[in-house]
């Protein structure tokens, strides 16, 4: 017996949805990368984050690979804040596809992350 597949099933037959360990936030922050292996820091921008993972943007031309070791640092607000390096959780690259210089990299957190709670508006 054959499993359909489809943009959002995988081999296992479970959706996309079912098989992620955490919600995910759609985001768009500003983000710092640190390359555990080369020291580098790359600028880059969140998509979407969840206590276990995120999707991350990076303009730079050389593609970060799976099993790739980094620190994300997210900017939670638009104030510059230094981050020490205990505030950047380590990370382990899941994923990546480049297109000319931008690439989009799924990550997964060593330890699950505190996500900031969302802010009611008022009327």
């Amino acid at each position: 017996m054959g499993i359909a597949l489809g943009n959002s099933f995988s081999l296992t037959g479970k959706s996309e949805a079912e098989r992620r360990r955490a919600p995910r936030l759609d985001m768009d922050c500003r983000a710092k990368v640190h390359i555990c292996d080369t020291g580098r820091f790359l600028a880059g921008r969140t998509r979407n984050l969840s206590a276990s993972g995120a999707l991350l943007e990076i303009d730079h031309p050389s593609l970060l690979v799976p099993g790739q070791r980094l620190r994300l640092g997210v900017a939670w607000s638009k104030r510059d804040v230094v981050l020490s390096a205990d505030e950047m959780p380590q990370a382990t690259v899941v994923r990546s596809l480049g297109m000319g210089s931008l690439q989009t990299v799924a990550i997964t957190f060593d330890k699950a992350m505190s996500l900031p709670q969302p802010v009611a508006m008022s009327a």
